[in-house]
């Protein structure tokens, strides 16, 4: 069968679909950069530019829509405007209905973020089931993570799936479910991991050698004491604080209320007003959206790290004196698994929220935010000849902590380890691979729809 692929990227539809026998006879894709790259992957394929200035008449005839419609206007890390995005991307939405009843493909295949269903109360994802439906389409969803198939990779996403009714209002989706992720099934980031690996490598720098080295001090003392971490984020400004937060928010209370307490990490809040005071707190309790009082899992968070304090303050006391000297987000801790105390056996993430700690089932979803690329502190003394930016050999210093992921992992992952990626640089890649569709779930999913449809 014919497919055409929107909003194309790296081309994972392409590769989905091509492995199942179809032909790609269209696709379309805004960056110029990523054009030139679809065109030397799929040189058979006629790739074009923004699809809002492309004809309907103008794309050739298909069976398979296939479209990883952009996501920003529904995702977490956007601003989730959906179809009042100020961008005008929610509306690209309305070029894949534009082309569905111009064309009538018999089948379509969409993917979006996780969220969608939930954006807006619901509303967006009515509107997108009420125009499908109108245009003739039976369509199923779901959402699904590649490690349900046991790749390594931590990324839910949303599922669309389609078929046109015939004249007697039938369609074959009423033999179509989307296939149960198999029981018990064993993921493992080592797999995708290539030890040998020396292009372009991106040790853990070293300023964060002495962070990692002072949180995995208390983790071994936290855990020596008592057995276990806490699951619970740390929130070290808590250490030693003592302002009170359970009726009213610091930031609403009266200036004699606040003046004398101890504020980020137990140091006592002074000034002649209410600036002064309020800029000695915890960052998260200088502005606040909530003037009557906190939500009580934010009150419980509070106390539980006082509590945590309190237990081992007899070595935190002289341990925060290093923590006082990090970033903001490197003051943060959170521990993601309850198996070996040993971070140099997980994998890390330095995310805004904190540091975040996950073990080896699987990589945390690649982001478009570079600074958050999964960390492989497992990873030994890079391979013989591998050299930094300026040509320098790396030392073992350089590697103490382990390094990022390389792209060539992230693409394997992602299951676009066959891919030439050109000249696209490190940034580039890993924004690419964060938007684009996992072929092997994609893959999954296409035989399944297109097999019912026979």
């Amino acid at each position: 069968m014919k497919f055409i692929d929107l909003f194309a990227g790296l081309g994972g539809f392409h590769l989905a679909l091509s492995r199942l026998g179809h032909e790609c006879v269209f696709a379309s894709e805004i960056q110029p950069k990523l054009q030139k790259l679809y065109q030397t992957n799929f040189p058979h394929t006629p790739i074009y530019g923004d699809i809002t200035q492309i004809r309907e008449q103008d794309i050739p005839a298909h069976d398979i829509l296939c479209g990883g419609f952009p996501c920003q206007p529904f995702s977490f890390s956007g601003k989730k405007q959906g179809f009042d995005d100020e961008l005008g991307r929610g509306n690209l939405f309305g070029e894949i209905c534009r082309i569905l009843r111009f064309h009538h493909p018999r089948y379509l295949f969409l993917e979006n973020v996780s969220a969608l269903p939930g954006h807006d109360g619901g509303n967006t994802w009515r509107v997108i089931r009420q125009k499908l439906d109108e245009l003739g389409y039976d369509i199923r969803f779901h959402v699904y993570s590649p490690h349900d198939f046991g790749i390594p990779q931590h990324r839910p996403r949303f599922y669309i799936v389609g078929m046109l009714r015939n004249e007697q209002g039938e369609s074959g989706m009423k033999r179509f479910h989307f296939q149960r992720p198999p029981k018990n099934i064993i993921s493992d980031v080592r797999t995708i991991v290539n030890f040998s690996d020396n292009d372009r490598l991106q040790p853990v720098r070293r300023s964060l050698h002495p962070v990692f080295d002072a949180w995995q001090e208390f983790v071994h003392n936290v855990t020596l004491r008592d057995g276990v971490m806490p699951s619970h984020c740390i929130f070290t400004m808590e250490f030693g604080a003592d302002y009170e937060f359970e009726d009213t928010p610091p930031a609403f209370q009266p200036i004699e209320r606040l003046r004398g307490r101890r504020g980020a990490f137990g140091q006592v809040l002074q000034g002649n007003d209410m600036e002064e005071l309020i800029e000695g707190l915890p960052f998260y309790m200088q502005r606040t959206k909530y003037t009557d009082t906190y939500p009580e899992f934010k009150k419980v968070l509070i106390r539980q790290n006082r509590d945590l304090y309190q237990r081992h303050k007899d070595w935190i006391d002289p341990w925060l004196e290093k923590v006082k000297q990090f970033p903001r987000t490197q003051q943060m801790l959170e521990w993601s698994t309850n198996q070996d105390w040993d971070f140099r056996n997980h994998v890390i993430q330095l995310r805004p929220s904190g540091i975040r700690i996950r073990s080896m089932n699987y990589i945390p979803t690649i982001t478009l935010c570079t600074t958050a690329t999964p960390i492989l502190p497992f990873v030994p003394f890079p391979p013989q000849g591998a050299v930094d930016k300026k040509g320098h050999p790396y030392t073992p210093e350089d590697f103490r902590w382990g390094r990022y992921i390389s792209h060539t992992e992230a693409a394997k992952i992602q299951s676009m380890q066959e891919l030439n990626y050109g000249r696209l640089s490190r940034v580039q890649k890993f924004k690419a691979l964060g938007n684009a569709v996992n072929v092997d779930v994609v893959e999954i999913i296409a035989r399944r729809l297109l097999a019912r449809g026979k």
